[in-house]
């Protein structure tokens, strides 16, 4: 039996090391937190559950990437989601749009929204241009057949990136409240104007098919690809941070932490590549490659507020809130000054199992600058300056603020009962991404190939995979696991077992 020591305990490195281990490798995980998860990782604060990560994500429809995916590896029934509507909020102007699951659905459902602002006689105008905009859109879906779980032949080429994400919608859409609306879920890639077209379609195709949340947290699912790993014979070790990467004459020779050394015939990195670079032998990589990536643009980064609620005070209805001002710029939301800030809220409240119908808790997401955080940027969790725990105060109040439009039950303030935030400090201490960046490395069409990484390095039995190496979100980095998986076991042969059980 072949073994492979994976780095790296987050979604990307559980699920590779869940499919491997399906393939007969035994696997090794390290994690170096005391938790499994990564952006998984939920945690307690007294009697509320938090999870770390916005995860609302596609791909758990009939026939999802994940769900089969997640039926290839014999789990489907233990993960158990809920399924979300996305409401889009202009606080500005007061429009409120819940989405459903659906092209034709989601289409619909625009056009008449936009009938009542715009006069019913635009209806017709705004239906061709949206029908436009999702053609073009899942078009290019069908140039990546990893999305769709296709198997790739021997004429499969790079899809092109060099259009822009803006590009696309401008010359889908002719109307500018439009424009400036249909990026709304760009945040979910961190997405600016000059993003890839192709990244903007598959992510926006994935939750417009259908978005979902984790019933029990998104540990949970950590946990199950954990459970599968160790039933296979393989180990997941949580606090064991990796110092070394030991590489001679291109052959990583074994991993050492801070507390033993590993030695595996395959070693796999789901660690962000920046941080890679630094674990690695000088020499693992060449100075051409290691220029390339630290001078790549990164993704910008987040203040993420977890707010836990009174008891029986805001209903629970299944919505997926996105905050926004239509009158900002919505490819600059992190970069707005710190009074304006924010111009982008994610908001996905959970239900409370003991009072079913209300929720238990708010967890918002908003876009912020890793220059926000800067002056702190020598403190570390848990030892940082007063003064910074101010400045997120003020943060805090104006992230709540923002979304108070939403019109909950309740006035927002007479709801909470307790509140914390983690800032682009938390997120850059605790995954690893070099300056918080939410996404690792921001995919630009300017120069896309300076951020299109493969799963193979050019050491002989080190691999790659995680957000870095495909694209962004739960859909992204498990297809991104399959396909790093493949790397070892043979092009195509992951895929096919999967469509074998459909």
């Amino acid at each position: 039996m072949r073994s492979v020591c994976i780095m790296g305990g987050g979604l990307s490195g559980l699920m590779t090391g869940a499919i491997l281990s399906k393939e007969g490798f035994r696997v090794i995980v390290l994690e170096k937190n005391a938790i499994i998860g990564g952006g998984l990782q939920s945690f307690r604060r007294g009697d509320y559950l938090f999870d770390t990560g916005m995860h609302c994500f596609g791909g758990m429809g009939e026939n999802g990437q994940i769900r089969l995916i997640c039926r290839y590896l014999g789990i489907e029934d233990k993960v158990e989601v809920v399924p979300r509507c996305d409401t889009l909020m202009d606080v500005g102007s007061g429009l409120r749009l819940t989405l459903p699951f659906g092209p034709r659905a989601w289409v619909e459902r625009w056009s008449r929204a936009m009938g009542a602002l715009l006069g019913r006689e635009q209806v017709p105008l705004v239906r061709q241009q949206l029908e436009r905009y999702l053609k073009t859109m899942y078009d290019l879906t069908c140039q990546e057949p990893l999305y769709h779980l296709r198997p790739i032949d021997n004429d499969y080429q790079i899809p092109d990136l060099s259009v822009s994400a803006k590009e696309l919608i401008d010359s889908s859409i002719d109307l500018p409240m439009l424009r400036s609306i249909m990026p709304y879920l760009s945040l979910f890639y961190a997405g600016r104007e000059n993003s890839p077209a192709m990244l903007h379609s598959l992510i926006s195709c994935s939750h417009i098919n259908g978005t979902y949340t984790f019933k029990h947290g998104s540990l949970s699912f950590a946990n199950i690809l954990a459970d599968l790993i160790k039933q296979a014979g393989g180990e997941v070790h949580t606090c064991e941070e990796v110092a070394s990467v030991e590489v001679d004459n291109r052959q990583v020779t074994c991993v050492k932490t801070v507390k033993d050394t590993y030695l595996a015939d395959v070693f796999v990195s789901a660690l962000p590549i920046t941080r890679l670079l630094d674990l690695a032998s000088q020499t693992a990589f060449s100075p051409a490659f290691r220029r390339r990536i630290t001078t790549a643009p990164l993704t910008y980064s987040a203040l993420t507020v977890f707010v836990g609620l009174h008891p029986r005070t805001l209903c629970f209805n299944r919505e997926a809130y996105y905050c926004t001002h239509l009158s900002s710029d919505p490819w600059n939301a992190a970069a707005v000054s710190e009074d304006r800030w924010p111009s982008l809220a994610f908001v996905l409240p959970d239900e409370d199992p003991c009072n079913p119908g209300y929720a238990k808790t708010l967890t918002l997401v908003c876009p912020m600058d890793y220059s926000a955080v800067e002056r702190w940027a020598g403190s570390r969790t848990g030892h940082r300056p007063e003064d910074y725990y101010r400045w997120k105060e003020k943060m805090i109040g104006q992230a709540l603020k923002m979304i108070e439009p939403v019109g909950f039950e309740v006035p927002l303030q007479q709801a909470v009962a307790y509140v914390e935030a983690g800032s682009p400090l938390t997120i850059r201490d605790y995954y690893g991404n070099s300056k918080g960046a939410i996404y690792g490395l921001h995919p630009s069409c300017l120069n896309p190939l300076q951020t299109h990484l493969s799963p193979n390095t050019r050491i002989s039995n080190l691999y790659i995979t995680g957000q870095d190496v495909n694209f962004h979100g739960m859909v992204g980095t498990t297809l991104t696991s399959v396909l790093t998986a493949e790397a070892l076991v043979g092009q195509n042969v992951i895929v096919n077992k999967i469509n074998a059980r459909k």
